[in-house]
C-alpha cells in the first residue's frame, strides 16, 4: 500500500488537506490547507480573531452618540459620520453652515449651535446683520429736517426742523409766536422764520392788541 501525498507533494507527508499550514498573510490567521492544496488563512478581524466578523468596512459602534453609519477603517478604527442638524450621518447640514430659515425678512442663514436655522434681520439698506433698522438713524438728505429715523416702511424721514432750531419743534412757519414788541400784534413766524406782527391802530382796544 502507497503513502498518500501530501499537498507539497511529499508521500506520507503531514501537510494534508485540512491541517494547519502559513499562507505567509500577517492580515490572516487559523491557516489550513483547502481542499485544492492551497493554504488559505482566514482575514484578521479588528478584535485580531481570525475569522471574525469586525472585518474593515463592516458597521461598528464608535460610542459616539453625535455620528452615525460607524464603520471599521483601514486601521481597524471604529469611525462614525457626524450627524447633520437634520439627522443624516455624513450630511452637509453641519453646525455654522448655510440653511433657509423661511423667512424673508432675514439673510445669511445658518445653522447654529442648537441645530436651529438662524437668520439675520435684513436691514432698511437690504444689508443682513446690518445696522439700518426699522427705529435707528439715518439721513434723508433734506437739510430742513432732523432726528432722522427708518420708519416701518424702510423709509428714511425726518422732522422738520422749525423755527427755533428745534427738530420736530412747534414754531413752524405761519404759528404764532412773541416778536415783544408792544406795538404789534397777531404776531407769526414768516416765510424766513422771523417773527413778525402786525402793527396795532389807533382804533382797536388795548385788550385785543395782542395775541398769546
Amino acid at each position: 500500500m502507497g503513502q498518500l501525498i501530501d499537498c507539497t507533494g511529499v508521500p506520507g507527508g503531514s501537510n494534508l488537506i485540512g491541517t494547519a499550514c502559513d499562507d505567509g498573510n500577517a492580515s490572516t490567521g487559523n491557516d489550513t490547507w483547502d481542499a485544492s492544496c492551497t493554504c488559505v488563512g482566514q482575514l484578521m478581524g479588528s478584535s485580531g480573531w481570525p475569522g471574525g466578523s469586525n472585518l474593515i468596512g463592516t458597521a461598528c459602534d464608535d460610542g459616539n452618540a453625535a455620528t452615525g453609519n460607524d464603520t471599521w477603517d483601514a486601521s481597524c478604527t471604529c469611525v462614525g459620520q457626524l450627524i447633520d442638524c437634520e439627522g443624516t450621518a455624513g450630511g452637509t447640514a453641519l453646525i455654522g453652515t448655510s440653511c433657509d430659515d423661511l423667512n424673508a425678512a432675514t439673510g445669511n442663514d445658518t445653522w447654529d449651535a442648537s441645530c436651529t436655522c438662524v437668520g439675520q434681520l435684513i436691514d432698511c439698506t437690504g444689508v443682513p446683520g446690518g445696522s439700518n433698522l426699522i427705529g435707528t438713524a439715518c439721513d434723508d438728505g433734506n437739510a430742513s429736517t432732523g432726528n432722522d429715523t427708518w420708519d416701518a416702511t424702510c423709509t428714511c424721514v425726518g422732522q422738520l426742523i422749525d423755527c427755533e432750531g428745534t427738530a420736530g419743534g412747534t414754531a413752524l412757519i405761519g404759528t404764532s409766536c412773541d416778536d415783544l414788541n408792544a406795538a404789534t400784534g397777531h404776531d407769526t413766524c414768516d416765510a424766513t422764520c422771523t417773527c413778525v406782527g402786525q402793527l396795532i391802530d389807533c382804533g382797536e382796544p388795548p385788550h385785543r392788541h395782542r395775541v398769546r
